[in-house]
């Protein structure tokens, strides 16, 4: 549980007493490990579903954030994924749907915090007329674009721009910070991350960026996902699996 906000501390020890205090402590089972075995070449898997459309996910084993203050990949991961999908401009919309007309939609993402493994995603949907594996050529396309000229100094600052930016307003809320302090110190990291993480993105370079693209945008560590849509004609929508707090 976190707090934050205009609030008085013994209010909230009060309230915490009075709600949690009978629980009984006892002893944690031990964790599990996390990781998963390393991967050794490209998976592939077709799902099946009704749907309208078709959607394909590449996703990337990449590491998370361990030590703020002295990792590098991690914010040059996220630089990374701003430059590919970062704001209207961005690398994949700007090419793939805009300029190709091969996709409708075309997306990155990362999420430096992770308390397991941690990936780098790209996924998209094909444009009417275009197929799969025409958008798979197109991404690839895009990724070995990064890993053999890199970016620009000026393509980078304004990913920046756009991504720090973000961060800051949405310090605005308080129910984004403390969403994102109690995700911090979850997976085991100090709230002052925040902080640090503003500034580590501030000096992530070109070469660091084309750097982590080389070593991690690889089939060997490559999932692909296909949706292959079935009709979606006289089939009613799955019921929600029973205990869910909204299920009708």
């Amino acid at each position: 549980m976190t707090v934050v906000g205009d609030v008085n501390p013994k209010d909230v020890f009060a309230l915490a007493e009075k709600h949690f205090g009978a629980i009984p402590p006892r002893e944690l089972p031990l964790r599990k490990s996390q990781e998963e075995p390393a991967q050794r070449g490209m998976r592939q898997v077709t799902v099946k579903a009704p749907a309208e459309m078709p959607y394909l996910l590449m996703t990337f084993r990449v590491p998370a954030l361990i030590e703020p203050e002295k990792d590098w990949e991690p914010y040059a991961l996220e630089m990374l994924s701003a430059v590919l999908d970062g704001n209207e401009a961005a690398r994949l919309r700007r090419t793939l749907v805009q300029e190709e007309r091969l996709a409708n939609s075309a997306n990155a993402s990362y999420d430096a915090v992770s308390r397991g493994p941690n990936f780098f995603f790209l996924h998209a949907t094909p444009a009417p007329g275009k197929t799969i594996a025409e958008l798979e050529q197109g991404l690839r396309r895009e990724m070995a674009k990064i890993i053999d000229q890199g970016v620009t100094q000026e393509e980078l600052d304004r990913a920046k721009a756009q991504a720090i930016a973000a961060q800051v307003y949405e310090r605005d809320s308080m129910f984004f910070q403390a969403r994102q302090i109690g995700a911090l110190e979850i997976t085991g990291l100090p709230h002052r991350t925040m902080d640090i993480s503003l500034a580590k993105l501030r000096q992530v370079t070109p070469e660091q960026v084309r750097e982590v693209a080389r070593k991690y945008f690889r089939d060997d560590a490559l999932t692909i996902a296909y949706l292959d849509p079935q009709p979606m004609d006289g089939r009613r929508p799955a019921a929600p699996p029973a205990g869910l707090r909204h299920a009708q």
